[in-house]
């Protein structure tokens, strides 16, 4: 084989972006960064129609990043408002990463923020509506602590969450065995999560003040003494409660009833969760209590 070799000198090229491509470039997304103050804008007037929770999910990611501070309220009051029981631990669950924005959003934004003066320069603003959110994914799960609990995602939350959730006063749950399942369940994929082995020593060391979560005192003989439940060791097999503390809760549980005010369980362990307290205010509710107080005092001024 003869390897052609053609001698005549190469043609110069022109430049892959002239002045003129430059031109344009920068023209597009002068365009492009205008249209989307317009779309910012608009938003303002037209409420977002979203009736899936992770599509806004994912449009809150995203106005956080950008700083799109009217996106980003709008794309809670729809989470809030599509709030239920099926889907609260997937809103939670999403907002446990949202965290990772809290000392990223105000650095190198990826455009110029929109709207300013709604911004008013607070550095909070985007924890206040997560924080808005997640008391009331909390509040619903209280409602319905029977069914949330026995879902599977509940193993997939964080350890902040679970903590928050079983040690609520306020979790309206019918037996204290659930509350210690979810945690026993929840600890074995953390440890599967993290490669470690099914061991005391380390099903301890995930826990932490897990193991306290469940109030034992509350439960029944039977339940406390289980061998199994849910396919986990039952409260006194589990090797997370130490012999003193054990025979302390077997023993509050076979005089309940008749133990004195003193008598108490440390950890909450004995005392019993309050339904329907006075902090379980609902989304709609504060609104409804403000006008009740403006009228009663507008009432009292000119009666």
């Amino acid at each position: 084989m003869v390897l052609k070799v053609d001698d005549k000198p190469c043609e110069e090229t022109k430049p892959i972006l002239d002045s003129t491509a430059s031109s344009e470039i920068d023209d597009t997304e002068n365009k492009l960064q205008e249209a989307y103050r317009n779309i910012a804008g608009s938003m303002k007037a037209d409420p977002l129609s979203i009736d899936k929770p992770i599509i806004a999910l994912d449009l809150f990611s995203t106005a956080v990043k950008v700083q799109n501070v009217p996106l980003a309220k709008q794309c809670i009051e729809n989470l809030n408002k599509h709030l239920d029981k099926t889907n609260v631990l997937l809103i939670l669950h999403h907002l446990s990463k949202c965290k990772k924005f809290e000392t990223s959003y105000d650095m190198e934004p990826s455009a110029p923020p929109l709207l300013e003066e709604e911004y008013e320069g607070s550095h909070d603003w985007v924890q206040d509506l997560i924080d808005n959110l997640r008391n009331n994914c909390l509040l619903e799960i209280d409602r319905n602590a029977d069914f949330i609990l026995r879902q599977k995602e509940m193993l997939d939350l964080t350890y902040v969450d679970i903590l928050a959730i079983t040690t609520r006063d306020t979790l309206q749950i019918s037996s204290e065995i659930l509350v210690y399942s979810v945690v026993m369940r929840w600890c074995i994929e953390e440890c599967k999560r993290r490669t470690l082995e099914i061991q005391k020593i380390n099903i301890t060391a995930v826990l932490r003040d897990l193991a306290y979560a469940p109030r034992y005192g509350l439960m029944t003989k039977k339940e406390f003494l289980c061998r199994t439940v849910d396919g986990v060791k039952g409260p006194d097999r589990s090797g997370i409660l130490n012999e003193v503390e054990t025979e302390r809760i077997l023993d509050y549980i076979k005089r309940k009833g008749k133990n004195r005010s003193g008598d108490e369980l440390p950890h909450k362990g004995s005392q019993p969760r309050i339904v329907g307290s006075k902090s379980e205010t609902n989304r709609e509710s504060r609104c409804d209590k403000f006008i009740i107080n403006f009228f009663t005092c507008w009432t009292a001024v000119f009666d």
